[in-house]
């Protein structure tokens, strides 16, 4: 018997991280149907690197049909906002600063129940745009 998983199917997560007094949002995804799991490795390599877990709250944890073209077009638009930790810890690259936790959490919730607007089709300034308007 053959196992297999789809790999267009999974979960987007988004993750409130207090460090050092800054509100940090970690925004994911993984392929399976535990986003706690991957919370809980992220938690571990931030132990790991800087001997603490930060306080951390999940605030979103959305099924949906192709959570790499949703991850990969939000970090896109976020991408001003990035917040890189000093130590190398796990999904350090997918870290923001600045945005404004409701309304992106709104546009993600809208996107994936939308199949109007392709990603690929925007251009810099418009990605810049809606960049403006999800971050504080």
């Amino acid at each position: 018997m053959a196992f297999f998983t789809r790999k267009e199917i999974g979960r987007l997560y988004v993750l409130r991280i207090l460090v050092d007094g800054c509100i940090v949002h970690k925004i994911g995804m993984v392929n399976t149907d535990r986003s706690t799991d991957r919370m809980m490795e992220i938690l571990r390599s931030w132990f790991v690197a800087y001997r603490y877990v930060p306080l951390t709250v999940m605030k979103l944890d959305m099924k949906c049909d192709d959570p790499h073209k949703l991850e990969k077009h939000i970090h896109k638009i976020l991408k001003n906002n990035q917040y890189l930790p000093d130590k190398k810890v796990s999904g350090g690259t997918e870290m923001f600063k600045n945005v404004d936790e409701v309304k992106v959490i709104a546009f993600l919730k809208a996107y994936n129940n939308s199949m109007c607007v392709n990603p690929d089709q925007l251009t810099e300034k418009e990605y810049g745009v809606i960049c403006r308007l999800l971050s504080l």
